[in-house]
């Protein structure tokens, strides 16, 4: 398999762990062993008596139970427990995707979306995002006159990476009737939702509401807790759901143990995790919205509703790969360029984590230095 280099992993893999400060991760606050399995009484000691075998290749029941409690149409037979949201991805895409398929794919986007149904042979079309007043948005019909007899599966992703767009429920009925219409399955990257930052934004789960939609999910994002490597595939197409466990028999075969054990804790107590971590969203919206006003001659933003990342565009002469490099290599700042998603002139922020104040303050520190 021939495949292009993945350029955000890539970028974090130089940049992430040499930087003092970053205002672009898109996971929420992590935390501690210690602090996950003090949520419930007696989980301790159970993690403690852990048997370290073979798990389920499908994922263990009561952990793709916990996970089915999240939707509202889907029981622990439709999901499919997997290693991180990498996996789900790639695996979809080998199992139902043929060489000469036509695949359309919301972009900018997360690399894998595009860049495995390429390594296939698949004929990639990109849905653009387009912006008005600084607020993205997605032009429907335009997505539909890419729709051919060769389409096989529109990729999605919302809350969106990176610009933090969210469809709207009217939205999203008109996406699966579309879809519906034209026999094509729905794949819907869905790793940060939960975090609406009010119920007025709360969508259903792409296959909650169509008979082929596969929603993926991940500890990582809303959780904060990527370290456990759980992620899952969830779909009502049993056809699908097949396809690719057998699949999955080439690649992990079965999930850790421990990982698995400490996700049903996460899940059982998920509404206290994801409340303090909508709050910490909150708190560092509040802190973006006074700075982009303070600097709006320099930085244009869409606060979005959902999520916990946005982009931001640059409104001054300096390529968004320069800013990154001089803003980290002065202030040891990490941001995201734009052009890590083929989408120059902005740059991706972060605002679900403990530390985005000290991290903004060095930001600034850097805007008075260089750009005022």
């Amino acid at each position: 398999m021939k495949i292009e280099p993945f350029k955000l992993e890539r970028y974090y893999t130089l940049y992430e762990h040499t930087s003092e400060y970053s205002l672009c991760n898109s996971d929420c606050e992590a935390m501690t062993i210690s602090e996950l399995i003090s949520l419930e009484s007696g989980a301790k000691t159970a993690f403690d008596k852990l048997w370290l075998g073979y798990t389920e290749t499908q994922g263990n029941l009561e952990l793709r139970q916990n996970i089915s409690s999240i939707y509202t149409n889907l029981k622990a037979q439709n999901i499919l427990v997997c290693s991180g949201a990498q996996e789900p991805i790639f695996l979809f895409a080998q199992a139902v995707l043929s060489p000469s398929d036509q695949v359309i794919v919301q972009s900018p986007c997360y690399q894998s979306l595009q860049s495995v149904p390429e390594s296939i042979g698949c004929i990639v079309e990109e849905w653009k995002i387009n912006y008005k007043d600084n607020s993205p948005y997605y032009d429907i019909s335009n997505l539909k006159k890419m729709i051919s007899a060769k389409t096989k599966v529109i990729f999605l992703n919302t809350p969106h990476n990176s610009t933090g767009f969210h469809f709207s429920k009217e939205e999203q009925q008109e996406l699966i009737d579309l879809a519906r219409k034209n026999d094509c399955i729905i794949f819907c990257d869905e790793v940060y939702r939960e975090l609406e930052h009010s119920t007025d934004y709360i969508i259903p789960a792409f296959a909650d509401v169509y008979e082929n939609g596969v929603s993926v999910g991940v500890m990582s994002k809303a959780y904060g807790l990527p370290g456990l490597r759980i992620g899952w595939l969830a779909t009502n197409s049993k056809a699908i759901l097949e396809k690719v466990a057998i699949l999955k028999e080439y690649t992990t075969i079965c999930n850790a143990a421990p990982s698995e054990f400490l996700a049903n804790v996460a899940l059982r107590n998920r509404e206290k995790i994801i409340a303090k971590n909508l709050q910490i969203i909150r708190d560092n919206l509040a802190l973006y919205d006074v700075f982009f006003e303070k600097y709006s001659h320099l930085f244009s933003w869409y606060k979005p509703n959902s999520g916990p990342i946005a982009f931001v565009k640059i409104n001054f002469d300096l390529d968004d790969i320069q800013l990154a490099e001089q803003i980290l290599k002065q202030r040891k700042v990490l941001i995201l360029p734009g052009s890590i998603y083929d989408f120059k002139g902005y740059f991706r922020i972060g605002f679900a984590r403990k530390n985005i104040p000290q991290a903004l303050e060095q930001f600034e520190a850097f805007v008075l230095d260089e750009l005022v």
